[in-house]
């Protein structure tokens, strides 16, 4: 987050005062942010504060919600680790035809790598939590 307000305040910087512009600094910003983003959803799995259906927790049965949150972090899983198949099949492509940006002259697959890395990360965090419910954060497992 730092690196993207200095990119962003010196590309102001030097368009405003010094009249000229860092050209690749806000391409930089963005793609930095894209990969915020995603390590972000990432982080945010391996603490329970992730958007999740909550509608479960209200329908079941309390005796049934570790059941629940087993099913609930096993389907999230599989949906993660078709992510991360779509997202190597992005990478794939993107490297394939060497897509690049072109002001910055940089291959776009760095910056997308994080997409298949995210997913499958998450898929990996919601299977131990699936076959190993004491792993998962205490915010997963509370009634709401």
């Amino acid at each position: 987050m730092v690196a993207i307000t200095v990119f962003v305040v010196a590309d102001i910087f030097s368009r405003e005062i010094l009249s000229f512009s860092v050209v690749w600094a806000q391409k930089g910003a963005v793609y930095l942010m894209i990969w915020a983003g995603f390590i972000g959803s990432s982080l945010a799995t391996s603490k329970g504060a992730h958007l999740r259906p909550e509608i479960g927790d209200k329908l079941w049965p309390l005796k049934f919600q570790p059941t629940y949150h087993r099913i609930r972090h096993f389907v999230t899983a599989i949906f993660c680790f078709f992510g991360g198949v779509y997202g190597i099949m992005y990478l794939h492509e993107s490297f394939q035809m060497g897509d690049t940006n072109p002001v910055i002259r940089m291959p776009l697959w760095i910056i997308q790598i994080v997409i298949p890395i995210t997913f499958y990360l998450s898929a990996f965090k919601n299977i131990v939590y699936a076959l190993v419910p004491g792993l998962m954060p205490s915010t997963m497992r509370e009634p709401a």
